[in-house]
């Protein structure tokens, strides 16, 4: 089941490829997602973030022109707990130690497609362990009310 309150920031120039990230979220229940289409956007966003975004998914180029490394960029930001960078020559995998949180770091040489995002996601959106305790509670005072 997924978190309905994950942040994801989706970054790509081409707006067409960002339609089809989220709309193959969209078919893994994630809704709270936001387009950007421009670095500048992606700066502005992620420098002054007052909540953490879950996670980023970003093409490589975005970065290009304004000769920015987008994995530097990414693990210099604070703000994006996990990241995952396509269009990148060498598909790599790395976890990091981010303020007590595994945080995930992926490269990828193609955009994601609807398999690569449910692994991703079953990697980040991991279920809260006392979300069944609380529930287990719940139903005992339910019994116990209606004895």
């Amino acid at each position: 089941m997924s978190d309905k309150k994950l942040r994801i920031l989706l970054a790509d120039e081409r707006h067409e490829q960002l339609l089809h990230i989220e709309k193959q979220l969209n078919r893994l229940d994630y809704y709270r997602i936001a387009p950007i289409r421009t670095f500048d956007e992606l700066m502005l966003l992620t420098s002054n973030a007052t909540q953490t975004f879950d996670l980023l998914i970003v093409n490589k180029t975005l970065g290009v022109p304004h000769g920015i490394d987008m994995q530097q960029f990414c693990r210099a930001r604070p703000h994006i707990r996990h990241v995952l960078i396509y269009g990148s020559p060498e598909p790599s995998l790395e976890l990091v130690l981010h303020s007590a949180d595994q945080s995930l770091r992926a490269c990828s040489a193609v955009p994601p497609d609807v398999d690569s995002l449910s692994l991703l996601m079953s990697l980040i959106d991991q279920p809260v362990q006392w979300a069944g305790i609380k529930a287990l509670s719940w139903l005992r005072g339910s019994a116990r009310q209606a004895r």
